[in-house]
């Protein structure tokens, strides 16, 4: 079953901490250590995201003034994650087993951001949850992603970065337009600059023969608990999937109730939690990945300093610049 979710989630930062940071932007501390990478890193990805969602707004302020009323469901960002949260499974990725099922990878059956899409009577796709936009004929729906990407089928464009590498941007439209106003007209300097601040990309600490070996440790683990997956991340998509197939049971076949599903879910989930858990504990993943990505990163940093605490500044004066474009009201 498809499903759609909502991209990493924004942190709002302080006013003492970013005061503190934006000292740091001023002077780098010698010799660099891992509390200070973590804080300024933990704010360049949050700045990254509060980029990213002034675009937005600016992008979905062009498209009404090309007449578009109606848009698809924003992405969400909430204000106060930890590093966990940015980071993610790619970093901490063990399972706590004394959080309720629903909470210890945060997949639920009843979750708004799984929309599940039927074949209606006349062959028409049905969302199991519809909102406003996805109510609208498709040629509706295809004018607006033209209108916002410059392609109903929202084509992006491969930019080769200096310092970053291959990365996408909007192909067109007013997604395009609003990268070029609040970048003024250097958004692929913006790309690779918040790639090597770390806000967007990361070194290459995955590839560490003490990650790979513990990875593949973790691996032959979790496949003598009868499960395939290569990685943590494999073992939560795959749940994501039976989290999908479960609601499509509730509210598609009508097989069980809410309550139902979601105690079998539960059932599933807790499994693979407890399998996961003894698998991490038995290869060491997480404290390797912890130790090996914090001693990359401080390396990367230390070769970077410039982009790493600039960052901040560049990130609030697009930030800035998105305000007045929506106060004046036009692009």
């Amino acid at each position: 079953m498809p499903d759609r979710t909502r991209g990493r989630a924004a942190l709002a930062v302080p006013a003492l901490l970013a005061a503190a940071l934006l000292t740091a932007c001023a002077e780098p501390p010698e010799p660099i250590d891992r509390a200070t990478a973590e804080a300024v890193l933990a704010d360049n990805m949050a700045a990254a995201d509060q980029v990213q969602a002034a675009l937005e707004r600016v992008a979905r302020l062009c498209v009404e003034l090309q007449g578009f009323t109606v848009h698809p469901v924003p992405n969400e960002y909430a204000e106060h994650p930890g590093l966990d949260d940015l980071l993610g499974f790619w970093v901490y990725s063990a399972p706590d087993l004394t959080l309720p099922p629903m909470e210890i990878y945060g997949i639920e059956v009843d979750n708004p951001n799984i929309t599940l899409v039927m074949e209606g009577d006349g062959g028409q796709d049905v969302h199991t949850e519809p909102d406003p936009f996805t109510a609208l004929p498709q040629a509706d729906q295809d004018a607006y992603f033209e209108a916002y990407f410059g392609s109903p089928g929202m084509e992006a464009e491969t930019v080769i970065l200096p310092d970053v590498g291959e990365t996408e941007r909007a192909g067109g439209g007013c997604m395009r337009e609003a990268e070029d106003a609040l970048a003024d007209g250097a958004y692929p300097d913006y790309l690779n600059h918040a790639g090597l601040a770390g806000a967007r990309g990361g070194t290459d600490w995955e590839g560490d023969d003490r990650v790979v070996e513990a990875r593949a440790a973790w691996a032959d683990c979790i496949r003598e608990s009868g499960r395939d997956h290569e990685e943590p991340a494999h073992l939560r998509g795959a749940l994501q999937s039976r989290a999908a197939d479960f609601k499509a049971a509730w509210q598609i076949e009508g097989s069980m109730t809410l309550r139902e599903a979601e105690a079998a879910f539960g059932e599933e989930v807790l499994a693979a939690a407890e399998a996961d858990a003894a698998c991490h504990a038995e290869s060491g993943l997480e404290d390797v990945q912890v130790e090996v990505f914090w001693e990359y990163l401080i390396a990367y940093v230390s070769g970077h300093e410039e982009a790493f605490y600039s960052f901040h500044k560049r990130a609030s004066e697009m930030q800035a610049r998105a305000q007045e474009i929506l106060a004046d009201g036009t692009l």
